[in-house]
This record gives C-alpha cells, structure tokens and sequence, in this order.
C-alpha cells in the first residue's frame, strides 16, 4: 500500500485579519460609527461604553462593578 504525499505550499498565507486584535478593532471602529444620541455632558464616549459592555460580557464578569474592581486590582500589581 502507497501513501500519496500531498505537496506543502512553499509560502502559508497568514490571515492577519482572523486574531483578537483585529476583531476587537473592527468592533471598536463599528461602535465608532453609531450615532450619540445622548443628552447632557457624556463623560465617556458610547464608543467607550459600548467596547466597555463587550469587554465584560467577553471576559465573563458578573457584574461591571467586579469587572472594573479586578481591572483596578490588576493595574495595582503592575506599579
């Protein structure tokens, strides 16, 4: 019995736009693109907000408040 060898190409085609990177700036560029809508003095852009939202939800934090007590748990260790 033969085994046919299946030729490798020489050169891997790299997807750069199929990593976390990319997605989450593809997102962040989409948030970008919606309308404000809001009232009175935003403090922090919908974009923000939104990136916000899906960072928790990605991340599978309870809550935003345990999802921004961790993130300033961790920005401490790192000083």
């Amino acid at each position: 019995m033969m085994i046919e060898q299946v030729p490798i190409p020489s050169k891997v085609k790299v997807r750069k736009h199929l990593n976390a990177d990319a997605l989450f700036s593809s997102l962040k560029e989409d948030f970008d693109n919606i309308p404000e809508n809001r009232t009175g003095n935003a403090e922090i852009a919908l974009s923000d907000a939104l990136m916000s939202g899906f960072v928790m939800f990605s991340l599978k934090e309870p809550s935003l408040l345990a999802f921004d007590q961790k993130r300033k748990k961790e920005n401490a260790k790192k000083r």
